[in-house]
Formats: C-alpha cells, structure tokens, sequence
C-alpha cells in the first residue's frame, strides 16, 4: 500500500527549505567539507581529518588551561603586591637582604609600567632632615636608594591610612582557587568565609575581653585633623572638654558662657547644639549618668544641670547645704557609679557631695588643708581628694571616711589628681610642674606595715583628731546635744599620721603648675597640661614610665592649653586651649574612637 502524500503546503515548505540550503552551500562550502578542510589545515594536510581536529580542540583546551593559568600567576601577583602595600610583609626590606630574598620579592612584585632611570643613581639622606627619620629602619641607617626610599614612603602611608578589607585581593584569589579545586559556589564561598570568620573569632576571644595590643613607647603615631569646634569655634578660652560615652559627640565649654556639642567623624566635625548661660561664665563641664546629663560650673554660688535628651537646664542653688559655699567652680563626677554624684571643693577643706539624681547633698568630706582636685576610683566606691598640704586623702563613699592619707613627695601644692582605670596607679600634679605616679598597692603594704608595727609597740594613749561639722544655726546649744548631732551627721576620724608616699615615677617635664591630668581608657597613657606656659603638653607611656618624645613637637600649635581629654576607646585625643580651638589628633594604635 503506498504512503500517503504529504500535504501540498508542506511539499512547498520543503522544497523552500533545500534550495536555501544549497544555495548556502555554493556559496559557503557545506558543514561537513568546511570540517574537513578545518582539519586538513590543522592537521598539516593529514589522511584523518577527525583526528586532526580532535587535536586541535585538544589543544585549544590546553590553550585555554594555559591562559587561565597565566591569569591565576598575575592574580597571583596582584594579591602579593596589595599585600606588601598593606604593610603585611617585609618584601622592602628584602632590598639589602640576599639575593634569593630579592628575587622573591621581585617575583611578588608586579612590574612598573614605567620606571624612572634616575631612580638607580639617586640617594636620599634619610638621617639629615627630621620628617625623613621615621623611614629609618636603625639610627645606623643614613642613605637610601631611590627605590628603597619610594618603598618606604609607600609602606609608612599604608600604615597610617591601611587599607580597606574589601579593596584587598586576597578573598577573590580564595574563592578563585576554591572554585577551581571544588567547584564551590559563591554562595557556599560566603559560608565558608563566615565559618572561618567565626573560628577565627572563638580562637581570639580572649583578647577582646583582656586589654589590646601593648603601646609602643616613645613613638607616638599622631595625625592631626580638622579641628573639633571649626563649625562654632569658642569666642574665648576653651576651659573644658569631655567625651559621650559613645564616643562620637564632644562637649566644649568656655568663658563666652556657651556650652556646644559637635559631633566628632574627624572630617567636618559638624555642631550638634548650643546652649547660653547669660549669668555664669563656664569654668568647667563635664557629661554624667551615662552622658545623658551635663553638669555645668563657674565662680558662683550655684551651678547649672543639663538634660542633653530633653534640652533642658537646671539652675541649683538651694542644696540643704551644711554650710554656704562661696564657688562651686572645681568639681568631679563618677562616671561609672550606680547613683551620679559629684563631688565639690569648697572652702577650708569641705568636700560636699552631691546627688545629680536627687540634686540634694548626700554628705560632706573634711580635709585638714584646702581642697583643689580629686579624682574617683573606677568603681565610683572611693574618692581621692588633695589640696593646700599636698597630702593625698582615700575616702570611702559608702561610710564617709577617710581610709589613708599619702604624703606627696617633694609637694607643698597638689593642682590635680587623676586614676589609673584599672585603680592600681593614680597620679598627682603639683603646683612646681612635678608629676608623681603612685602605686595603690605599695602604699596599701606600707599601711599595713605601719599597723603591724603599731599593734606590736607599747600603748600608749591615742590621739586622734576629730573632724566635725560648723552649725551656724545651733550655737546656743551645749556641748553635749552638738556631739549627737554630729554623730547623727557624720564625723570622721583621720589616720594619726600621712604616709610618705614613694613614687614609683616622678616626671619633671613641665615646669609650671600642672593643671590637666587624665589617664586613657586602658590606663597606657598619661596626659599632663599647664596652663601657665606655652605648649606644655606632654603624654606619658604608663607602662615604660617614658615622655613620649616625637609628639607634641615644636611645630604643634597646642597653643595655652587649658584642657585636654581621650575619647572613650582612645582613637582620638581632644585639646582645647586660650585661642578658643579644640584641637584633634587621631591616635593610630587605637582603631575604635
């Protein structure tokens, strides 16, 4: 039986179809006489012309694992020169090593498109001019080459301003590599990179509790940036600076009566707000309660209480006080105490204490001498307060009294106080610029030593002097109902005799009263200030107990300071001077403000 036609209209279509076909091969040669040709001029003209083009895909296969090898080399070398400009390996330093380390290096290197042949003859004398020091590798290190000193300046601007992690090539070559071992993802490629972030993260978590990498001493990396206040600069002298403990707003204050906050990014240090006192020239500011309240002081008899969140201020006067103070301008506050409190230095050695929650006097304190300064331990549980007799006084908040009294050596004027945050050293300035750094547990020992003798001696009768309170409203009444009224008060009883304190560091850098003392956030810095003479700012490395010594340098226009002050974290360091400027320096050790 013979098949059935196909339609007429799919005869025509066919036939539509092989003569375009044909006329494609006239004109371009067939598919499979265009195979056999491309194999014959692979081949050489060989009999097999399959064969011959399976070589020749063979090869271009080869050809082609070939040049992604060569992309892989110069990857490769992309990701050892981004390496070496990050500061992470000593590849510079190989120039004056063998000759293996050299080619090494060279090899690592990616090759200059251009590169100048004057470089080769030229010689730089590093040892000469002082900017061109800190490319030394040793003080024996006088002259370099054109390409070491290139290297060096190279190295020295990638370890001031490092590089970002995502401009490095080091994660493109991983995941490149992955891929081409394990035909990973790039979404598993992230997983992986997360897990060994992880790991990396357990394995080092206990240094983010202990204390970071140790301060180099002697050499300070500083850079100076726009200046803090340059939005709303002070019309006068800057008399107070102070850090939020989020670190990114700073507080200045001085005698135009205005009180600014400017929120710090070192670039253009925007001004956040202001405030005017028309009746109080400002002497002294500082945050509290967890940066949440400002308490603001001058020469008067009250002082003002700033609410940052809700913007509203507080004038204290009426405080029950015991006694009527003539100036609350000197003052402390805890910071890290579970109720605010300030502490204030009256006259005649009064400290009065009081509460910025309640804004009520929670007690007093008596010196023998005036009071000038103090400072609160870390836990906010003790005071240390000097004055007049350049004695050293530890108070106990909780029960109002005084634990020991430390004889400053050499002071006859203490100026300022400051503690070590971990509460092992505190510092004490003198009116003759001298600077004694004491440690608490020695002066406890000598304590101790001192009760020990005492218990083995002979009795004899104690003498004791009894600190009480004036009562002005009470005169009349007997001797009897004031000493009630005086234990109901508080009174407290001095240790017989100071101890002779023995510092375990005395710096004699500045010779005029020193007025600024603070210590960093982790206690492995010192700033010391006075106000008196031009440029006498130092920083002190704690743990060598050495100035550092290429920072300020002359050329710093630190100017009169009257206040200075390190960020939470110590990224930054806040100066504020006579000129009205708030000065800022990135400190490069720290990474976080």
């Amino acid at each position: 039986m013979a098949a059935p036609k196909a339609p007429k209209r799919q005869r025509l279509v066919q036939d539509v179809v092989d003569r375009e076909a044909e006329l494609e091969g006239l004109l371009f040669g067939r598919d499979e006489e265009a195979l056999q040709q491309l194999g014959h001029e692979v081949g050489g003209g060989g009999a097999d012309g399959g064969a011959s083009l399976a070589d020749f895909l063979s090869s271009y296969r080869v050809g082609a694992a070939a040049a992604a090898a060569r992309e892989d080399e110069e990857d490769d070398e992309e990701a050892a020169a981004a390496e070496v400009a990050a500061g992470g390996l000593g590849l510079f330093e190989d120039r004056q090593g063998g000759d293996a380390q050299q080619q090494r290096g060279a090899q690592q290197r990616r090759r200059p498109v251009w590169e100048d042949p004057q470089d080769v003859a030229l010689r730089i004398d590093v040892a000469q001019h002082s900017q061109l020091r800190k490319l030394r590798r040793d003080e024996a290190e006088t002259e370099l080459t054109g390409h070491q000193y290139e290297a060096r300046l190279r190295q020295q601007h990638n370890k001031l301003h490092p590089r970002t992690a995502w401009a490095s090539l080091k994660k493109a070559e991983r995941r490149r590599r992955r891929v081409a071992e394990g035909g990973a993802s790039d979404s598993e490629d992230e997983e992986g990179g997360a897990e060994a972030a992880a790991e990396r993260l357990l394995q080092r978590a206990g240094g983010l509790l202990a204390r970071g990498a140790a301060l180099p001493p002697t050499m300070l990396e500083t850079t100076r940036l726009k200046d803090a206040n340059q939005a709303d600069p002070c019309k006068g002298a800057v008399k107070s600076v102070d850090w939020h403990v989020g670190g990114d707003l700073l507080l200045s204050a001085g005698l135009d009566r205005r009180v600014r906050l400017f929120s710090v990014d070192g670039v253009k240090n925007p001004h956040v707000a202001s405030w005017f006192l028309e009746d109080m020239p400002v002497h002294k500011a500082a945050f509290t309660a967890g940066g949440s309240k400002v308490v603001l002081t001058g020469r008067r008899r009250f002082f003002y209480l700033l609410d940052v969140e809700s913007q509203a201020v507080d004038r204290l006067a009426s405080l029950h006080l015991w006694r009527e103070e003539k100036s609350f301008e000197s003052f402390v506050t805890s910071q890290h105490s579970p109720q605010p409190m300030a502490a204030f230095f009256g006259n005649e050695g009064h400290v009065p204490l009081v509460s910025l929650h309640t804004k009520q006097m929670v007690g007093t304190l008596k010196m023998s001498g005036t009071a000038r300064s103090g400072a609160f331990s870390a836990d906010g549980t003790q005071l240390l307060t000097s004055g007049g007799d350049g004695t050293v006084y530890v108070w106990d908040l909780r029960t109002q009294r005084c634990l020991q009294r430390y004889q400053d050596e050499g002071c006859l004027k203490s100026t300022a106080l400051a503690c070590s945050p971990e509460g092992t050293l505190f510092a004490a300035a003198s009116s003759s610029g001298v600077v004694n750094l004491y440690s608490r547990s020695q002066q406890e020992e000598q304590e101790q030593l001192r009760r020990h003798a005492a218990a083995a001696a002979p009795p004899r009768p104690a003498r004791q002097q009894r600190i009480t309170f004036e009562d002005e409203d009470e005169e009349g009444e007997d001797e009897e109902e004031g000493r009630q009224q005086q234990q109901h008060r508080g009174g407290w009883t001095l240790p017989e005799a100071p101890i002779a304190g023995k510092p375990v560091k005395s710096v004699t850098n500045l010779t005029t009263s020193v007025d600024t003392l603070a210590f960093n956030h982790d206690g492995q810095m010192l700033v010391m200030a006075s106000r008196l003479k031009r440029d006498s700012l130092k920083l002190l490395h704690v743990p060598s107990m050495t100035v550092f010594s290429n920072w300020p340098t002359s050329k710093s226009p630190v100017h009169y300071v009257h206040a200075a002050a390190f960020s939470p974290h110590s990224g930054y360091l806040a100066v504020g001077n006579a000129r009205g400027r708030v000065l800022l320096y990135r400190l490069h050790h720290y990474a976080k403000a």
